[in-house]
């Protein structure tokens, strides 16, 4: 059987030395490898058990590398083809590529350039299968709007099938963009609670007065407005859940009768005398770190320990970027659905960009990265020129240059930018040692005093006066 996990690659050659070769270098790179001495042997392995590469001859008795080739792009065509061969001619290269082959590999080869090219197949193959998730829709249909199938992100999932059938406080930590809503959804889609309504309250975006409104709820005249009663969200949800985002935000105040509702699910409107009894499923989420907001005495210790009571890390998008493949395309199908642009795919560039970058806008900032890029598409595979430049970690205000007079351009005012900081400091630094004595400064530094005074004057530094501290130029 196969290991969970590794990749799969069959080896197909008529030479024994060719296989027990491969074999030796690709288990090297952590495969699993399995080896055919013939075409139809080979059908026989791929009958038995899935591969994710299949590294085949081209000359072989019964069944060639061509035909074999023909069969994978008919019956298995996810599997990645690599063709190696001692009879190398263009013509061959040509027709297997035309066939569905990935790559090309002459005889005789070194173990580096098998590894090179059993690298970049499996990187195709984990591509295609990222692909074929998102078609077949990759958000797990418990969890509806959640993608993503990291350990981390299963960890998260285990805890949310625990904790839903249960009526227990909830607190979601994370930062923002990870997801903290969908996540709160998803506890109740799977309680028991599911047929009653859900209520998401962002507390960072209410003032005091009007969140406690919203909350509690406020009879006619606790305020000037207030022309009649109003009935609160957690009435509102009686038998159902509320979600409280950035409880962190919430102001010392309305803590104090969040605790009150935590523990006895009691409250008062606004203004008012009557005490109305609820039964609400109170989920919190957090992007602060709640225990050192206590510490520090900007959130309440015993409120604290009332939310504590079943806490769901959320992992940021850079702890679990085995998830941004199918993120992305995820949200590329949702963003073609909604505008009804022309359906494109990411290249393999763009996705191994957007891999590498650290996302610290987490989702929402691949979310937007993916828009920039459906609106800046114009036909083909987005490719990673037209992804926003800062993943690519350019500044927004730098041009990217189109020619070769215009990189060489800005190579040199980029070049004279970052020595300018260095030197400015360089001199500023100087005379800071020196007391401001130019002179000193000089003789320190090994630099000749017009030349240090040169400096000065270019960078608008002038000398410290007695009086007062240096200053420079406007």
């Amino acid at each position: 059987m196969p290991e969970a996990g590794r990749p799969q690659v069959l080896v197909v050659d008529d030479e024994l030395s060719i296989c027990r070769s491969c074999e030796k270098v690709l288990a090297r790179l952590g495969f699993t490898v399995k080896t055919a001495l013939s075409g139809k042997q080979a059908l026989g392995s791929l009958r038995e058990q899935p591969f994710d590469l299949v590294i085949t001859d081209l000359k072989m008795v019964e069944i060639g590398g061509m035909e074999l080739i023909e069969i994978l792009r008919n019956q298995y065509p996810d599997v990645i083809v690599v063709v190696i061969t001692g009879y190398a001619t263009i013509a061959s290269v040509v027709e297997t590529m035309k066939l569905g082959a990935f790559d090309y590999l002459p005889k005789p080869f070194t173990a580096q350039e098998l590894a090179s090219v059993a690298q970049k197949a499996w990187e195709k193959r984990k591509l295609v299968m990222e692909q074929r998730a998102v078609e077949a829709g990759v958000a797990i249909p418990e969890f509806p709007g959640i993608v993503g199938r990291s350990q981390r992100m299963q960890e998260v999932y285990s805890l949310i099938r625990k904790v839903a059938p249960t009526s227990s406080t909830v607190l979601i930590v994370g930062e923002s963009g990870t997801g903290k809503e969908l996540v709160a959804r998803a506890i109740h889609g799977l309680s028991p609670r599911r047929d009653n309504r859900f209520f998401a309250v962002d507390c960072g975006t209410l003032s005091l007065e009007l969140l406690q409104s919203e909350l509690f709820g406020h009879v006619r005249g606790a305020f000037t407005g207030a022309i009649a009663n109003k009935q609160g969200i957690f009435e509102a949800a009686d038998s159902g859940t509320v979600f409280l985002d950035e409880i962190c935000n919430v102001d010392l105040d309305i803590q104090g009768k969040l605790l009150r509702f935590v523990q006895e699910r009691q409250f008062i409107p606004l203004g008012g005398t009557e005490v109305k009894q609820v039964d609400v499923r109170l989920i919190f989420a957090t992007n602060r770190d709640l225990s050192k907001m206590v510490s520090e005495k900007s959130f309440r210790e015993d409120l604290y320990y009332r939310l504590y009571v079943y806490p769901i890390h959320l992992p940021p998008l850079r702890e679990r970027k085995e998830d941004v493949p199918l993120l992305a395309f995820h949200i590329l199908k949702k963003m073609q659905e909604r505008t009804g642009r022309e359906a494109a795919t990411l290249s393999e560039a763009a996705l191994r960009l957007l891999e590498k970058y650290d996302w610290p806008g987490n989702i929402r900032q691949l979310e937007n990265a993916i828009e920039w890029a459906v609106i800046n598409h114009e036909g083909g595979p987005i490719e990673p020129h037209h992804l926003p430049k800062t993943i690519h970690g350019i500044p927004p205000d730098i041009t990217i240059p189109a020619t070769k007079s215009e990189l060489l351009a800005l190579k040199r005012r980029l070049r004279d930018e970052a020595v300018g900081e260095v030197e400015r400091a360089f001199v500023v630094n100087a005379l800071e040692r020196s007391g401001w004595n130019v002179s000193r400064a000089a003789e320190d530094v090994g630099m000749q005093r017009q030349n240090l005074q040169a400096l000065m004057r270019k960078y608008g530094i002038r000398q410290l006066q007695k009086d007062g501290p240096a200053c420079s130029d406007p």
